[in-house]
């Protein structure tokens, strides 16, 4: 039985290439790749396709065609093009590819994965999560985000047991935060589980820390989608395969009733635990734009943001510090700004945001230099279209090459590679002074959020996050690069810190 399905499968791939070789003169130009494989082993063992993408942008253009092993795919370098197919005609560029293992995992209730049309619950997920993460309501969540700020900088300052990193992975809990109205969620240990920690799959680890489970949850379905992952993804007919000896979808199954359990825990514990803080669990319990959706839906929303927003956050951080490392003089200059604007006697807050243009820049420029996801999740052509006189075939996988659209040389100028704020500013009319450029006002001058239809929902409480919890670090410590004998985090002057 399976000499026959593989055999079928070979056959389907030939015909395919066979359909392919006739009309890949109307495709975008694109590596050749092989017979019926396509470009599949060129990518399979590379670790960081992105830059792969950005040299062949140079050889190929802003768009270039990928096949994989029959799969079309549609690589996107530029913001130009980004912008046309994925804003423009985002009515036919809303929908994701079809991932097995992803469905097994169960992508169809996790938004940012969920396919787009009538059948599928995504339109309704989609309008609950941002009538509760827009940015009117995102600023509710103020109070709380400066809290566990104040936190994040107290642990960089005096905690010598825990490592760098374990520390910048709890600045994730401003998210669950304002997810789940917990403080410091990774100290939590009072959310029992309806399953042994120990009864999980190879591919999904579990722990007690919910921080450390949802990033573990995170690494799941990344590693499930990423191209040429699992044959069957490049098979579709292995599917067919029962449970019972494939492995793969043995533990895609499992690890999905864990996941959903986990998500319906951690939501029902909030609702549970309300302590009149604002959360989004409270917010889609109570909003009517909810109504069409059920508490497992309800809780794969709450569950889905937080799994997306706690690797960027930790991500996005960890770079924001490593640039402070490299470039003493933008952390002496944002410095600088707060002494003059915030002073010593207390911490900032988002009052100060219109006066701290330089700080703003910073964020943009971390997002900018090192997104933390440098190849967005693909978007994918619900019908044919043409594009610069090219042919994208119905079903094609667009992936926007955040990293080449982020480092866009005719956009940011040939300092692209660099870390450099000072580009979202400009000169004060008023005197030396710098204020945010008035595109960038609006504008957020990077494309680390997406695009369409399918843009980050929390990017606004994602920004005010960053904000607060940069201008917190930069107010209370020193940046400095480590020496041999690792000393711990330099405080700043100051009478009154952290108050």
């Amino acid at each position: 039985m399976g000499f026959i399905l593989v055999g079928l499968a070979a056959l389907t791939l030939l015909v395919l290439q066979l359909v392919l070789s006739r009309n890949r003169k109307h495709l975008p130009p694109g590596p050749r790749g092989l017979p019926i494989l396509g470009n599949v082993l060129e990518l399979a063992t590379a670790s960081q396709i992105w830059l792969i993408f950005d040299k062949w942008k140079y050889q190929y253009g802003p768009i270039m065609y990928l096949n994989m092993a029959g799969k079309n795919i549609v690589v996107l370098n530029t913001q130009a093009a980004a912008t046309e197919l994925l804003e423009r005609r985002s009515a036919n560029y809303s929908d994701r590819p079809k991932n097995v293992v992803a469905e097994y995992l169960g992508s169809q209730l996790s938004m940012p994965f969920a396919r787009y049309g009538k059948p599928y619950v995504w339109q309704s997920m989609r309008r609950a999560g941002h009538a509760v993460l827009n940015a009117r309501v995102s600023t509710q969540y103020q109070p709380v985000q400066i809290e566990e700020a104040i936190i994040l900088a107290h642990d960089l300052l005096w905690d010598t047991s825990s490592p760098l990193l374990t520390k910048i992975n709890r600045s994730a809990s401003t998210i669950i935060s304002v997810i789940y109205g917990k403080q410091s969620l990774s100290l939590d240990s009072q959310v029992r589980l309806p399953f042994k920690l120990t009864d999980t799959s190879d591919e999904l680890r579990l722990t007690p820390d919910p921080l450390e489970t949802l990033g573990n949850i995170a690494h799941r379905f990344t590693n499930a989608l990423y191209p040429g992952a699992y044959l069957v993804d490049v098979l579709p007919v292995l599917d067919y395969l029962p449970a019972t000896i494939a492995q793969w979808k043995k533990n895609a199954q499992k690890d999905f009733s864990r996941i959903s359990a986990i998500f319906e825990t951690y939501f029902d514990d909030a609702m549970r635990n309300d302590q009149h803080r604002s959360s989004l669990c409270v917010s889609l319990a109570e909003d009517q734009v909810a109504e069409g959706l059920s508490d497992v839906e309800k809780a794969w929303v709450a569950g889905s943001l937080s799994v997306a927003a706690l690797e960027t956050t930790s991500t996005t951080l960890m770079l924001f510090l490593y640039a402070m490392v490299l470039h003493p003089n933008v952390q002496q200059h944002a410095q600088r700004e707060l002494d003059r604007v915030v002073g010593r006697s207390r911490n900032p807050t988002f009052a100060d945001m219109p006066e701290l243009p330089y700080l703003r820049a910073i964020v943009k420029e971390v997002l900018r230099w090192q997104p933390a996801i440098p190849l967005a999740v693909p978007h994918t052509a619900i019908e044919d279209d043409w594009y610069e006189g090219y042919f994208i075939p119905k079903g094609t996988a667009c992936i926007p090459n955040v990293w080449s659209m982020n480092r866009d040389r005719d956009i940011y100028g040939p300092d692209a590679d660099q870390f450099r704020p000072e580009r979202f500013l400009q000169q004060s009319e008023k005197g030396a002074a710098f204020v945010l450029r008035q595109e960038y006002e609006v504008d957020d001058g990077h494309c680390a959020y997406g695009f369409g239809r399918r843009i980050c929902l929390g990017r606004h409480v994602a920004d005010n996050a960053l904000f607060i919890d940069i201008c917190m670090i930069l107010w209370a410590l020193c940046i400095e690069p480590e020496t041999p004998t690792g000393p711990p985090a330099k405080q700043r002057p100051s009478k009154d810190i952290l108050m």
